[in-house]
């Protein structure tokens, strides 16, 4: 029996975790593994996000860009039926860097722009992968930046072998699958009726990363100092000589002490972000802020994901565009029923236009909730929960309400969730009530499924007690058997899913 070919290994590892989990992953592996191209910050052999600031950042082995000329290395990709798709997904992620979004803007400005660097990028990705050899390319997380999206999607193209990661709820386990888009797929295995169930904790998850955030009437909040800070920097970056005019700066803090004095404290509208063409969505949201929602009134509730984000950018799918969910269930719902949709707390007003609202408001069904509205509230009183891919989907399951998945999500497949299609009917929906057993039951196999260890730094962070040194040798063995193939994937294929 000869021995498998070795591994030549391309891996985007951004993080100081994720780089330490690597380092280890060339310490169990040997001589398994043949080859690496890292990309990652200054240190790794190439910068991975110089596509996204569009500027030229050397790294060890320089520059990707340099004496770059075309080569036609992803024409499997862009002649391929799945371009249109990835264009979209490619641009949505790109508009990370732009104007409204980023103080550091990336200087494209129209579709043109960046239809043109998404098909470079391609190509010099896959002169990359065609002149290194590789033959597998590993992703800490769901690629959701330009460049981590371009990489895996000329990598999918050329037929190479694609491991993606993701961190589980689950405590110290992580999921892996060969596409963001099989999120989800769990074509049944023998190995699942060994699983024993996982008890669930009564309540909703604990989510760390929504500290702070309210569920109720707070006191009211007011301008902050990092607020200000906010502001001064986007005009430093934008329009300095108005720092400068009196008039104009008095009216602008004005308007933004009258905007935050309608939110409550939590709720900071500029603590995060800053942009002048953002002030019109606040105003909009105070509009509601004093509304109550009606609980007896029949409705689906819809909560809005954070946008740009991974969980809709990359695994949204068509509906990453938000609205277009939110229409495709409207026309679902018998006469009478509503949808009341909540704004995600940490919203900005990036991707929230006057036209989003416009769109928005021309759905007679929907009812826009007030910031400080309960999310655990409207779930309860809720005969559905309608989402993209957020954790409210798994929420919705855990409270025993069934759930209408739009997009890629681990939970996509468990008791008590329909995912959307043509034709749907809310009696459909309704007729899936997911109960606590059949929810541990799921749990059990999920996690059975997954590996040990973390690949993400912010859940790394959370837990204390697991320092790195004992938990990247941990998940670089668990990652060589899945390059290796000695470990299925979580997920499957979407080919092999009914």
């Amino acid at each position: 029996m000869t021995d498998p070919a070795p591994i030549r290994l391309a891996v985007v590892a951004t993080a100081e975790h994720s780089v330490k989990t690597l380092e280890a992953l060339r310490e169990v592996a040997g001589d398994r593994i043949e080859h690496i191209v890292h990309l990652g910050g200054k240190d790794a052999d190439y910068k991975a996000n110089n596509f996204f600031r569009m500027r030229s950042v050397q790294g060890r082995r320089g520059d990707l860009m340099q004496g770059d000329r075309f080569t036609g290395a992803a024409s499997a990709l862009e002649t391929g039926p799945g371009m249109e798709a990835a264009l979209w997904e490619a641009v949505d992620n790109l508009t990370r860097g732009s104007d409204q979004m980023a103080y550091g803007f990336h200087g494209l400005r129209d579709v043109q722009d960046y239809q043109h660097i998404t098909h470079i990028a391609h190509d010099v990705m896959g002169e990359m992968l065609l002149r290194e050899g590789i033959t597998h390319v590993l992703f800490f997380d769901i690629p959701h930046m330009f460049y981590d999206t371009c990489l895996a999607q000329t990598a999918q193209g050329l037929g190479l072998k694609v491991l993606i990661l993701r961190q589980s709820f689950f405590p110290r386990q992580f999921f892996s699958m060969r596409s963001a888009m099989d999120l989800g797929h769990m074509t049944p295995r023998p190995s699942d009726d060994d699983a024993a169930p996982a008890p669930l904790p009564e309540g909703a998850p604990d989510l760390f990363y929504m500290k702070g955030i309210g569920q109720d009437r707070d006191t009211p909040g007011g301008l902050s100092l990092r607020g200000v800070g906010q502001m001064i920097a986007h005009h430093l970056v934008n329009a300095p000589l108005k720092l400068l005019n009196p008039v104009y700066m008095t009216r602008l803090l004005r308007r933004m002490r009258r905007i935050a004095g309608r939110f409550p404290e939590w709720r900071d509208p500029f603590f995060h972000f800053f942009h002048t063409d953002h002030l019109a969505y606040f105003d909009y949201l105070a509009e509601v802020e004093e509304t109550e929602p009606e609980l007896d009134a029949p409705f689906v509730y819809f909560p809005l994901q954070m946008q740009p984000e991974m969980t809709t950018s990359s695994l949204g799918g068509r509906y990453r565009d938000q609205l277009l969910a939110v229409e495709r269930l409207a026309e679902m719902l018998p006469e009478g029923h509503l949808i009341y949709v909540k704004e995600n707390p940490k919203q900005t007003g990036k991707m929230r236009s006057p036209l989003f609202f416009h769109r928005m408001e021309r759905i007679r069904q929907v009812r826009l909730m007030p910031s400080h509205a309960s999310s655990q509230t409207l779930l309860a009183h809720a005969q559905a929960v309608a989402n993209i891919s957020g954790t409210v989907g798994w929420e919705g399951v855990l409270a025993g309400k069934p759930v209408i998945c739009f997009g890629a999500t681990w939970w996509a497949e468990a008791p008590g969730v329909t995912r959307y299609r043509p034709g749907l009917t809310l009696d459909e929906v309704l007729a899936g009530t997911p109960t606590r057993a059949a929810a541990e039951r799921f749990a059990g196999i999920l996690q059975a499924r997954s590996h040990s260890g973390h690949v993400q730094r912010h859940f790394a962070r959370a837990d204390t007690d697991t320092p790195d040194e004992d938990n990247a040798p941990e998940a670089a063995r668990a990652i060589l058997d899945l390059l290796d193939g000695r470990t299925p994937h979580t997920f499957d294929p979407q080919e092999g899913h009914p």
